[in-house]
C-alpha cells in the first residue's frame, strides 16, 4: 500500500477553519497513511496572520515561496497563482510514484474518506486499457494512473474540481499547466472565469486528442451563464461533432480519472467565489461551495442513459457511475454501434476527418452566441 504527501496550497482567513481543515490530514499523518504535510503559500507580509497558527502545529511544514508578479483580471491573476503554488509546491517531493494529495485550508475533508482513497488508491485508480470493451482503439492514455477528483461535468469538457485531487507525482506533475497569451486572453473574457478549471486539464490531452483544440479556443461560446446554458445545451445536442466531443470527453472521464464526491458532509468546501462577503471569523456561517452543499441532487445521474446527464444544463457528475455505464453497459438510448463510430471517428481526429463537420459547429455557436447576446464575440 502507497503513502501519500499531502500539498496544502494558499492560505484561508479563519485560524478556525485552517485547524478544522488540517484536522484530518494530521489524523492520517498520525495513522502513517500521510508521510508529509507541507503548506506551501506566498512570502508577502500580510499573509503572517493567517499563516501563524500553523506554528503550533509541528507535524506541519510551511514553505513560502515570493508571490508573482501576476496581471490584469482576478481570473487571469488567480490561475496564475495557483500554477506556480502547485508547481513549488510539488518541488518539495521527489517519488515519483509515490501519491500527491492536493488540498486547500477552505476545504475540509472527512478523515475516513480520504483514507479509502490513499489505502485504496492501487484499486480505484488503476489504469484501464486504451482499447475499450467494445475492441475500438483509443489514443494511449496520458496518466499511468488515475487521478481522484471529486466532480467533473459531463457537457462541459474538463471543467473539473481542482482544489482537491489525488494521484501519483509523475501524473501531478502533468497539473502544471503552461499558459499562453491566448489563455489569458480568454481568461479576460466576461464569464469565462471556469476556463481556469478547464484549461489546467485540458491542455495535458490536446496532443492526442486534437479535437479539443477548437473548444479550448472557442471556449467563451460556453460560458457559465445558467439562462444561457438552458439555451445553449439543447442547440448543441442536435449538432454530431458536439457528440464527438462529448464521447471522447467521457472516455478520459473513464480511462484517466476516478471522480468522487462521496456522501453529503464528506467533502465541503468554503471557496471564497461563494463567500465574498462572508465573516471568516464565524466559520459556521460559511457556504458550501456546489456541488457539495447537494450532493443527492446531483448523484442522480441516470446512468442507465446516456443522455439524460447531457441535458442538464450542467451536467455535473460526483462519481463514476455515468461514464462507466456509456461504455460498459448497453444503454436504450445510445446503440451500440453509434457509441463505436463515434469513438472511432474522435479517436482518429487527427485525421482530419471531423474538419467540415467542426467548423460548421462553431459557425453555429458564433450565431446562436450573437443572437442571444446581442453582440459578437470579445474572443477569437
Amino acid at each position: 500500500m502507497r503513502i501519500a504527501d499531502a500539498l496544502v496550497t494558499g492560505f484561508v482567513r479563519s485560524p478556525v477553519l485552517l485547524e478544522r481543515s488540517l484536522a484530518p490530514l494530521r489524523a492520517l499523518r498520525a495513522e502513517g497513511l500521510i508521510r508529509h504535510i507541507h503548506c506551501v503559500s506566498w512570502d508577502s507580509a500580510e499573509l503572517d496572520e493567517w499563516l501563524a497558527p500553523l506554528a503550533a502545529m509541528d507535524d506541519v511544514v510551511l514553505t513560502r515561496v515570493p508571490q508573482p508578479d501576476a496581471t490584469g483580471t482576478g481570473n487571469q491573476r488567480g490561475v496564475v497563482y495557483q500554477v506556480r503554488n502547485l508547481d513549488a509546491g510539488l518541488r518539495l517531493f521527489s517519488d515519483e510514484d509515490g501519491l500527491v494529495l492536493k488540498y486547500r485550508p477552505d476545504f475540509v475533508a472527512s478523515a475516513d474518506f480520504l483514507r479509502e482513497k490513499i489505502a485504496g488508491f492501487d484499486r480505484l485508480c488503476a489504469p484501464v486499457s486504451h482499447v475499450a470493451p467494445n475492441g475500438v482503439a483509443m489514443p494511449a492514455p496520458v496518466f499511468g494512473n488515475k487521478i481522484w477528483i471529486p466532480w467533473a461535468d459531463s457537457n462541459q469538457p474538463f471543467f473539473f474540481e481542482d482544489a482537491t485531487f489525488l494521484g501519483t507525482l509523475r501524473d501531478i506533475r502533468k497539473l502544471v499547466t503552461p499558459l499562453d497569451d491566448t489563455d489569458r486572453a480568454m481568461l479576460g473574457v466576461s464569464n469565462c472565469g471556469s476556463y481556469a478549471h478547464v484549461v489546467r486539464f485540458a491542455k495535458i490531452f490536446l496532443a492526442r486528442w486534437p479535437l479539443f483544440r477548437g473548444y479550448l479556443g472557442h471556449y467563451d461560446f460556453f460560458v457559465n451563464d445558467l439562462y444561457y446554458r438552458m439555451k445553449l445545451v439543447p442547440k448543441m445536442l442536435d449538432d454530431g461533432f458536439f457528440w464527438h466531443l462529448l464521447i471522447a470527453h467521457a472516455w478520459i472521464l473513464y480511462s484517466q480519472f476516478h471522480v468522487d464526491c462521496g456522501a453529503q458532509g464528506e467533502l465541503c468546501f468554503y471557496a471564497n467565489t461563494v463567500n465574498k462577503d462572508a465573516n471568516w471569523s464565524r466559520p459556521e456561517t460559511l457556504k458550501n461551495a456546489n456541488p457539495y452543499d447537494h450532493i443527492a441532487n446531483w448523484r442522480d445521474t441516470r446512468p442507465g442513459e446516456a443522455t439524460h446527464s447531457v441535458r442538464r444544463a450542467y451536467g455535473r457528475l460526483v462519481d463514476d457511475a455515468w461514464q462507466t455505464a456509456l461504455f460498459t453497459q448497453a444503454l436504450p438510448d445510445f446503440p451500440a454501434e453509434i457509441l463505436a463510430g463515434l469513438m472511432t471517428n474522435a479517436a482518429g481526429s487527427g485525421d482530419g476527418r471531423l474538419r467540415e463537420i467542426e467548423r460548421d459547429f462553431y459557425a453555429r455557436l458564433d450565431k446562436f452566441y450573437r443572437g442571444y447576446w446581442g453582440r459578437p464575440r470579445k474572443a477569437a
